[in-house]
C-alpha cells in the first residue's frame, strides 16, 4: 500500500523527470497516458517517437483546471464554464480554439488543442504541483488498443521511458468523451464516450 508520503514523493521525482524533458507514463481515469510537458517540443518528438504516432495527429492535454490552458487558450467561455464545471474532473475532452503559442508537433498547427481534467487522484495532484498541462496520449504504440494493465505497459515502452507510474487507472472503460467548442461558443460532439451525446446537451441545454 502507498501511503501518501510516499505518494507525494513519487510525485516529486515524477516532476522532476518531466522539468528534464523525460517522457513518463501516469495513470488517468480511462488508460494509461504517455506524458511530457505539454510546451516542451523536444521531449513532444521523443513522445511521438515512442508511440510511433503520426506527425499530423494532435495530441491531447491533461490539465488541473482551465487556468492551466489560459496563455493558450480563452477560457473566458461562458458555455465552456457551464460544461467543465459539470463534468469535470472527468472522461471528457473538449477541443478549444488556441490564442497563444504551443508547439506546432503538439496539434499539426491546427490552431485547436484538446484538453481534460482527468478524475485521478495522483495525476490531479502532479499537474496541480507542476502547474502545467500535460499531454494525455494513451500509453499505446498508434494503431493498438489502450491498455489499463500496467505489465502490458512495462512490456511495451520500460525500455523507452523514464518512469512508468505503477498505480491502477479509474474505472472508466472506454476513452473519453471529445467536444468541440468554438469561438462562437458552438458545440460539436466528436466522439462520444463514458459521457453519451445526451447527457451533454441535457446540460448545454439547463
Amino acid at each position: 500500500m502507498k501511503t501518501k508520503k510516499n505518494i507525494n514523493i513519487l510525485i516529486e521525482e515524477t516532476i522532476s523527470d518531466l522539468l528534464d524533458e523525460k517522457v513518463c507514463i501516469i495513470p488517468t481515469d480511462t488508460y494509461f497516458a504517455l506524458s511530457v510537458i505539454a510546451d516542451n517540443e523536444h521531449a513532444i518528438s521523443k513522445l511521438f517517437s515512442i508511440k510511433n504516432r503520426d506527425a499530423d495527429k494532435p495530441i491531447p492535454l491533461l490539465i488541473s483546471s482551465l487556468k492551466n490552458i489560459e496563455n493558450f487558450c480563452n477560457i473566458h467561455n461562458e458555455l465552456l464554464h457551464k460544461v467543465s464545471n459539470y463534468f469535470w474532473p472527468g472522461p471528457l475532452t473538449i477541443v478549444l480554439p488556441l490564442t497563444g503559442t504551443l508547439p506546432k508537433n503538439l496539434n499539426n498547427d491546427s490552431g485547436f488543442i484538446g484538453v481534460r481534467v482527468p478524475n485521478h487522484m495522483f495525476t490531479l495532484e502532479l499537474i496541480k504541483k507542476l502547474n502545467k498541462p500535460l499531454t494525455g496520449t494513451s500509453a499505446n504504440i498508434s494503431g493498438s488498443l489502450p491498455s489499463k494493465d500496467v505489465n502490458v505497459i512495462k512490456n511495451l515502452f520500460q525500455n523507452d521511458v523514464e518512469r512508468i507510474i505503477d498505480i491502477k487507472c479509474g474505472v472508466e472503460e472506454l476513452s473519453s468523451t471529445v467536444i468541440k467548442i468554438d469561438n462562437n461558443e458552438e458545440l460539436t460532439v466528436l466522439r462520444e464516450g463514458p459521457i453519451s451525446k445526451d447527457d451533454i446537451f441535457k446540460v448545454v441545454n439547463k
